[in-house]
Parts: structure tokens; sequence; C-alpha cells
């Protein structure tokens, strides 16, 4: 069940949050959709600082301002669209059919190690199971240096997602009515 607070009042629901974690009802504080002022605003009034936040997250936009504050205070990022929507122009970028070729993987797979090689935490969706066991295979290789270097090239700050104020607004006063669970 969820609870909406009034507009522009999500630190309300963020300290319902943190009140369920020093109760032990939640092990950790997670957000979503957090950037800008908004994000500023939350790090800066707010007692526990965020374990997670979900947010969009790729090669084609890496958002290394937003991540670069997240680091400061302990938060991880949890990519959303880690394959950048399944765009093909991404997935078929050169340098990950270059880097595919040398450790004998799959582009998607390039990307998501590229993904754990970074920090993000990665959950890429998909209903093949094959898909779904490849998705896994990607901690017997390492990328170096040089070649995370390559694919810092290719950021062009693109996001897939771009959300209008009220969906925003709309997403960060949703809060879950903590105190109705056991």
């Amino acid at each position: 069940m969820f609870i909406h607070q009034p507009a522009g009042d999500f630190m309300a629901g963020y300290r319902k949050l943190e009140a369920a974690y020093k109760e032990g009802k939640i092990k950790s504080i997670g957000i979503s959709n957090f950037h800008g002022a908004k994000l500023e605003r939350l790090l800066s009034e707010c007692e526990i600082k965020p374990h997670v936040i979900q947010m969009e997250a790729h090669p084609y936009f890496m958002d290394t301002e937003t991540i670069d504050k997240l680091k400061d205070c302990g938060c991880r990022v949890m990519a959303w669209y880690p394959l950048g929507h399944g765009d093909k122009s991404l997935i078929n970028e050169p340098v990950f059919t270059a880097l595919a070729e040398k450790y004998g993987k799959s582009n998607a797979q390039i990307i998501l190690r590229w993904h754990v090689q970074t920090g993000n935490q990665i959950i890429p969706g998909s209903t093949n199971p094959e898909h779904i066991k490849a998705n896994a295979d990607i901690f017997d290789f390492e990328l170096t240096s040089e070649e995370m270097a390559e694919i810092a090239k290719i950021n062009k700050n693109v996001r897939y997602y771009n959300s209008t104020e009220e969906q925003v607004e709309n997403y960060v006063n949703m809060v879950i009515d903590l105190d109705s669970q056991e």
C-alpha cells in the first residue's frame, strides 16, 4: 500500500523510511529517480543516507556528477536500463564488439562487466533462459583500466527515459505505508 505526501513534501516520506530503518523494520533505504535539487535536499536533510539509488545508468548515460555525490555518502547505484533499453547502437558500439571478441563474450556481457567494475549494481531483465545465464557469466574476466577508459569515451549523456516534472513529483511522493506492515 502506498501513501502520497503533499507535493514537494518528499522528506516526510523519507523520514518514515528512516524511522522504519531505526526500528529494524527495513534493512536498507533505497530511492529512485532522485537527481538535481531534490537529491541535494535529501542528502543535506536526511539523518540516514540512502543505501542505494535506482537510476538510469549505462555507457551512453554515466551521470558521473550524481554518482560522485552518492559515493561520498556511501550510496550505491542500481543501474536502471543497464543495457540502454536494448538500443542496438549502444550494444553494437565498436568498443564492445572488439572487447567481446577479445574475451569470448557477447557485447551485452561486456557492458554488464563494465557496470560491475564501475561499482553499479545490475539486474538485467530477461525472460530468455539463455540470456539470463549469459548475464550472470561475467565474472571470469576483467576489463583493463585502458578498456574502461575507452568505454568512458562513448558517454553521450543520452537518457532513454525522460520524465515530466509531474511524473517525478509523483515518484518522489510515493511512500510505502510501513505502519501497516508487520
